[in-house]
């Protein structure tokens, strides 16, 4: 039989005083969290509805840009001459004041109104008709040279502007022209810009 002190030890042995410490693996320094860092926000894309195409379909539609700029124009043209024509009503001028040599007719007030209402009336069809056309002549002019330049940028509108002017303008000669080209190209392509501002 073995004896006690012949059993083998199942105990690691202690390390003494004059053995070195175990060292350990080096390990990779901890960067220290970043505070106030805004987290990164994801949002879902939402598709275009079937309307939503239909839509932006129809407005790049040079045809009903068109029109539809020629119906707004003749409506902003209706409500200026309805302005005008209440301003001019009775004879009188742009500051309210009468003509020179028109003497103040002695009116009731529901001939004053009639004279109103038609002199209203023939100023709107007036201005709607040069507002209508020139709506219609700018959109349609833009919309063919945005799809033949395939660009969208303020140059579109300076062309637009130009062939627009010009064309108005061409019944009063060459220089009429070149000075209704020029005066809508630079107005249209300051609206633009303004419009264009965040």
């Amino acid at each position: 039989m073995r004896s006690h002190d012949d059993a083998p030890s199942s105990s690691s042995p202690v390390p003494s005083a004059d053995t070195p410490a175990q060292q350990l693996p080096d390990t990779p320094p901890q960067k220290p969290a970043v505070k106030g860092k805004p987290k990164k926000e994801y949002r879902q894309i939402q598709m275009p509805s079937a309307e939503q195409i239909v839509q932006e379909d129809m407005m790049n539609n040079c045809g009903i840009r068109t029109v539809m700029s020629g119906v707004m124009g003749m409506g902003l043209g209706v409500l200026f001459g309805v302005v005008m024509g209440t301003m001019d009503a009775g004879g009188a001028g742009l500051d309210g004041n009468l003509a020179p040599g028109v003497e103040a007719p002695k009116q009731t007030t529901r001939q004053v109104f009639r004279q109103m209402l038609l002199t209203a009336r023939s100023r709107s069809w007036t201005y709607a008709k040069g507002f209508g056309a020139v709506g219609a002549l700018f959109a349609g002019s833009e919309c063919v040279i945005e799809k033949t330049r395939a660009k969208h940028d303020i140059y579109n509108s300076m062309y637009a502007g130009c062939f627009a002017g010009g064309t108005l303008a061409a019944s009063a000669g060459p220089k009429a022209a070149c000075a209704g080209c020029l005066t809508f190209g630079a107005f249209s392509a300051i609206i633009d810009k303004f419009l264009e501002q965040p």
